[in-house]
């Protein structure tokens, strides 16, 4: 292993911070690249479930959350388990000897970016979102290098970041009839339905498809069926109403984007940029709770980008019904795999000079902060 690149990922949270992160360190064993990935992650339960269903056992600090933004007691068991987590970083960092320390966002950076003068390790901070959030300005005022998602960064100066992209999963994309079939459908597919996967993503999710359900009783869409992505623990399929089937919680979709005619979905940064490389018509709904409003920057930069409209809960069913049917008159005719891995390695590429070159084993800055 000595000759390896042993990077430390930290990445916990959410899917939107983990996702990323997996793919990120997958893509580099499909390249059978030298490098060795250890992940970190906090101690929430959403956390463990993710990784154990990527099949990833983490290391676990125990951090429930960042201590800013809450009061009371939440945030003196955060400030507390703020200061224990210190310890053990440092516990870490020294057994494992990473060449590279890269943080994903999150509530997870924060003790990394205050301990950067103690660690001695060159870190890299990821912003996914197109909003750099608490912990990713920390991060930039210790001085660590920010690489971003999205060309433009909201709370970050021009100069004070650099553009990779956002690492994405990778589906295999099969004809709609094994797809259905994939995912437990019976029969021939009807040849006039049109299929929406609906995405609520790890958090915020009960009020959108609790919107769809309502929608697809519409006579203008009596010709779609919904898929809902349901809960863990489900395996079959189970349909709801003439229209609407909630499918089991998967982490693999290559079979719901090859069956999807078009996504109706949260704007986690992460799902909007594997929306835009398989080229899925999108009708994008923000998360209104969202830190910073960053769910709706996302939206508008996925425009520039895919294909798609926005619809916010608070403007009613109505046009959420005007919304589905203009996006789904935009239905794609087929994805080309061969040109949706070159855009997923051209991301994972750019990822990888990046922190190649940044290790105390690259050719880059090697520096300590």
């Amino acid at each position: 292993m000595g000759n390896k690149l042993k990077m430390l990922f930290v990445a916990g949270g959410t899917g939107g911070h983990i996702l990323p992160a997996v793919s990120f360190g997958n893509w580099i064993e499909e390249m059978k690249l030298p490098a060795e990935i250890i992940y970190l992650c906090g101690n929430r339960m959403l956390e463990q479930k993710i990784y154990n269903a990527l099949n990833i056992e983490p290391m676990t600090l125990s951090l429930s959350g960042s201590p800013f933004g809450v009061k009371g007691l939440r945030s003196f068991i955060r400030w507390k388990e703020l200061t224990f987590s210190l310890v053990k970083i440092r516990n870490i960092v020294r057994n494992i000897k990473p060449d590279l320390i890269v943080l994903f966002g999150g509530y997870l950076s924060v003790p990394f970016a205050l301990m950067t003068s103690l660690l001695r390790v060159p870190m890299i901070a990821h912003e996914q979102n197109a909003v750099a959030g608490k912990s990713t300005r920390l991060c930039s005022r210790k001085g660590m290098l920010i690489i971003t998602g999205w060309e433009e960064c909201i709370n970050l100066g021009k100069s004070d970041f650099r553009h990779v992209g956002i690492p994405i999963r990778k589906f295999n994309i099969i004809k709609k009839q094994k797809a259905w079939e994939t995912l437990g459908g019976d029969g021939v597919l009807p040849p006039k339905k049109r299929f929406s996967l609906v995405m609520g993503g790890s958090i915020g999710g009960e009020s959108l498809k609790h919107a769809v359900i309502e929608v697809a009783k519409r006579e203008s869409l009596k010709n779609h069926i919904f898929m809902l992505l349901g809960p863990e623990g489900k395996h079959s399929i189970r349909w709801i109403s003439d229209n609407v089937i909630v499918l089991p919680q998967a982490w693999d979709l290559s079979a719901h984007f090859s069956l999807a005619d078009y996504v109706v979905t949260r704007c986690g940064a992460s799902t909007l940029s594997e929306l835009i490389c398989y080229h899925v018509p999108s009708v994008l709904v923000p998360w209104e709770e969202a830190s910073d409003n960053h769910q709706l920057a996302n939206a508008e930069l996925f425009l520039r980008s895919g294909i798609g409209t926005v619809w916010q809960e608070r403007n009613g069913l109505n046009l959420l019904e005007e919304a589905i049917l203009e996006v789904s008159d935009k239905c794609r005719s087929g994805i080309d795999q061969n040109m949706c891995d070159e855009k997923r390695n051209d991301i994972c590429a750019r990822f990888w000079n990046v922190v190649s070159s940044f290790s105390t084993k690259g050719e880059g800055p090697i520096g300590c902060f």
